[in-house]
């Protein structure tokens, strides 16, 4: 069901230089002018992006982009951004005004676009602080402390990181700009949290969960003497009579699971395929150190893989860890985060210090 398999493949890693190595085809003059734009459009919340057509796809004769591919796959708008563009904004061609996406252009014709942008439905809370580890015009990440959310919950929109974020970004009352989360960090796991500044970053960075360009790194302290290494993989999904809690599945029950209602309705899968890769990196006599990466990106996917091969995080009540070593919270830190630049292209590495509760937890359960 969740079989660990063996994995000799061995990452090297090292730190690089944040610095940019070459200048970007893709610009943002980060004016709030709304010239052109549509009317009702709130000019301080406009984006303008300008590229320079490359040197791709035939006709037969001549290379040629339809504006619409270029908007979609040069400058990587979404659809909503895209009819925004058409409907409220403006989109030109070496300058003139173009009123179809279907109009053709060439390598080297700049195609620039301006529209309104949304505004954040977080609230900006300039009270909270945040631990910045790495900032530019592009990224935005931070040290997050146990105990503090992510982004906001239905139930709770005030307090956590993203409303932080919203505070330190904010144009003014009226138009903060949007918080977009890169991956996420449970409440009482601490570690590296990744924002984009625009969603352009921030769809090349998220991509599908299953094949994210992130690599994450987490350290856990689990009960027992875990000796093995290699990959946690299985199905998995929520619990159907729990709130939270995830379990682990069969394949064949999520083959055999409806995909539709008695009405045709499409039904949410019950189950999501998830990999981990792991390494005992040290041992004591009742826990283990262990160094974790996820391979896909479900919810609770470290603390239900762990748990599932009989080592649970210590203190992580939901699947079973047993309380010690000091610890008050799930043993668990989101230490690095490593990536390509979306813009540079320069690889980044990323780490949050170890937090002395957990630091406190590795020393006493590698005691002897």
């Amino acid at each position: 069901m969740h079989p660990i398999r063996s994995d000799t493949d061995r990452s090297h890693w090292r730190k690089v230089s944040t610095g940019r190595d070459h200048e970007p085809m893709i610009k943002s003059d980060g004016s709030s002018s709304g010239g052109g734009l549509g009317e009702g459009a709130s000019v301080d919340a406009i984006r303008h992006l300008t590229c320079t057509v490359p040197l791709m796809g035939t006709d037969g004769r001549h290379p040629v982009w339809r504006v619409g591919s270029v908007l979609r796959h040069i400058l990587g708008l979404s659809q909503p951004e895209r009819a925004r563009a058409w409907r409220e904004g403006s989109v030109a061609v070496n300058g003139l005004p173009v009123e179809a996406q279907h109009r053709h252009c060439i390598p080297g014709d700049v195609v620039s676009v301006a529209f309104p942008d949304i505004a954040s439905s977080v609230i900006p809370e300039p009270g909270l602080s945040i631990e910045v580890i790495y900032e530019d015009a592009y990224l935005l990440a931070v040290a997050k402390p146990a105990g503090q959310l992510s982004h906001p919950a239905r139930s709770e929109q005030t307090g956590t990181i993203a409303n932080a974020v919203a505070a330190r970004y904010r144009r003014d009352e009226r138009s903060p700009d949007a918080v977009r989360p890169i991956h996420r960090i449970d409440r009482d796991t601490s570690g590296v949290l990744l924002f984009a500044r625009d969603s352009r970053t921030a769809r090349l960075l998220s991509r599908h969960r299953d094949r994210s360009p992130l690599e994450r790194d987490y350290l856990a302290v689990v009960s027992g003497n875990l000796t093995a290494s290699g990959v946690i993989a299985g199905w998995m999904g929520p619990e159907t009579d729990h709130l939270t809690r995830q379990r682990m599945f069969d394949e064949a029950a999520v083959k055999l699971a409806p995909t539709h209602s008695p009405t045709g309705n499409p039904l949410p899968k019950v189950a999501g395929w998830s990999e981990t890769t792991f390494r005992t990196v040290a041992r004591g006599p009742s826990a283990s150190l262990v160094a974790l990466r996820p391979r896909s990106g479900r919810t609770h996917q470290l603390r239900l893989h762990l748990a599932s091969i009989g080592h649970p995080i210590i203190c992580d009540g939901l699947y079973g860890g047993v309380d010690g070593f000091g610890m008050d919270r799930q043993a668990l830190h989101a230490w690095r985060v490593t990536f390509r630049h979306p813009e540079t292209q320069v690889r980044i590495e990323l780490v949050a210090p170890l937090p002395i509760d957990v630091r406190h937890a590795i020393a006493e359960a590698l005691r002897n």
